[in-house]
């Protein structure tokens, strides 16, 4: 009798446990909009730069007595660190869309928004990409990792997404 009752009990609260359509939440909005490019541009924009303030480091990298510091979705920073004591900012590689890199041989791999490139630091005055894979990497994800609601209807056919800014408060 006692196991009856407990199963009518669970069986007339089974409706509560549900939750009505009209009471579900939205998905929240991405608190961010994208910054886009064209490929065009995109393809033209790897050039080395005087070196400059670091202001949004991402990942580092130390590669023999250079430090290489990713600034999110703009570039790397080459730091010559031969004294840690007295390190040098030599150089800024703008790199729109970048977030990660490596290096291997005094070649530079890192992302240009959904591309992979080589760039060739043989030369730190003269760089140059040897290579390109066009379309390598997914697009970049806006930073709170929350669908953009970003419509592509309204872009042009060739923007490229290569960073992501703070949405202005409405």
């Amino acid at each position: 009798m006692k196991k009856q009752a407990v199963k009518l009990l669970l069986l007339l609260l089974l409706p509560l446990l549900s939750a009505c359509p009209g009471d579900v939440d939205p998905m929240p909005a991405s608190s961010y909009s994208p910054v886009l490019m064209s490929r065009r541009q995109l393809e033209k924009s790897i050039v080395k730069q005087d070196p400059r303030p670091i202001s949004d480091p991402g990942k580092l990298y130390r590669y023999g007595h250079y430090i290489l510091i990713n600034e999110k979705y703009k570039g790397v920073h080459v730091i010559d660190n031969q004294d840690p004591r007295l390190p040098v900012n030599l150089a800024f590689i703008q790199v729109p869309g970048c977030i990660d890199m490596a290096m291997k041989d005094k070649i530079l791999y890192v992302d240009n928004a959904v591309d992979l490139l080589a760039i060739d630091l043989n030369d730190l005055n003269n760089i140059r990409v040897t290579k390109r894979v066009r379309d390598a990497l997914p697009e970049l994800l806006p930073p709170d990792n929350i669908e953009s609601g970003f419509d592509r209807a309204g872009a042009p056919a060739d923007a490229v997404i290569v960073g992501w800014e703070l949405k202005k408060p409405e």
